[in-house]
């Protein structure tokens, strides 16, 4: 069966199935497109989820979480983190979170400890532990070719049946579209919607395969985030890919990363309905 619109989710869904999101993404989508419409809708458009959360069978221990051990981290990826997770606070937002009481990520690395309890401090609780495990399965989907070509392989086979006109990428899931259209400059997309993407992040462009690389069998890409997102904290993807169209901020409330959130919000809904021709009945 055919899709028109294909997602593709972020990370942590190693306990769930291509079922289950579907079931979260499709009315949220259809509300994002009601909002943007202007009137009720009651039938989505065809919409597939490229699935591979089962491809991450070892589970990433949550930083902070009670009972969780402590991180086993090798030199090397402390280093990335390390890099990566400065790149979301200032000096003076780290030296205010060493200076406070330690309360939290007692069980995770030394070194990484303050930046952590600096991200809950400028973007909310479990800010640190939410930054930090999309880090580290963004790391490991680029430095991993096995499990990265299991992955990639999976979202050809969603996108394989014909009429996919557009591909949404929700945090790693961003990452993940940006390789597909690199691998596969042959399908022409109309429009490619990235949500709380950490495609900005340093680590992630120093890691990927080709950053330079420029999507040329897409008409549109275009990129929503919340300020309060610290998955997205790099800021707009204009200012590393010269056709990405950045969308105005949006606020997602108390669950800025959420893609329920990002897919009911009318910026969404009207980048879908603006670039596909009779999306909308």
């Amino acid at each position: 069966m055919s899709a028109t619109l294909v997602g593709i989710h972020g990370i942590g869904q190693q306990q769930f199935g291509r079922h289950q999101l579907q079931a979260q993404w499709r009315p949220a989508l259809l509300d994002g497109l009601e909002r943007a419409s202007g009137r009720l809708l009651d039938v989505a458009p065809d919409f597939r989820l490229a699935f591979y959360g089962d491809v991450f069978t070892s589970s990433i221990t949550t930083p902070g979480r009670k009972g969780a051990s402590e991180l086993d981290l090798s030199e090397e990826e402390l280093a990335d983190l390390i890099q990566a997770v400065r790149e979301a606070v200032t000096d003076d937002e780290l030296a205010a979170a060493e200076a406070a009481p330690v309360k939290a990520y007692t069980r995770v690395p030394k070194p990484i400890q303050v930046v952590l309890r600096a991200l809950d401090q400028r973007y909310g609780p479990h800010a640190g532990a939410l930054y930090l495990g999309n880090l580290r399965q963004v790391r490991r989907y680029l430095r991993d070719a096995e499990l990265k070509a299991a992955v990639d392989a999976r979202v050809r086979v969603a996108t394989s049946n014909g009429g996919v006109r557009a591909l949404i990428g929700h945090s790693l899931g961003s990452v993940v579209g940006f390789e597909y259209l690199r691998q596969n400059p042959e399908h022409e997309l109309d429009v490619f919607l990235t949500l709380g993407s950490p495609l900005g992040l340093r680590m992630v462009r120093h890691l990927m395969p080709d950053p330079q690389y420029q999507p040329k069998n897409l008409a549109v890409w275009a990129n929503l985030r919340d300020s309060r997102d610290p998955v997205a904290c790099a800021g707009e993807l204009s200012a590393f890919w010269a056709g990405v169209r950045d969308l105005p901020l949006v606020d997602n409330g108390g669950d800025a990363h959420s893609v329920e959130r990002y897919l009911s919000k009318r910026e969404s809904g009207q980048v879908l309905i603006d670039s596909l021709e009779n999306l909308v009945p």
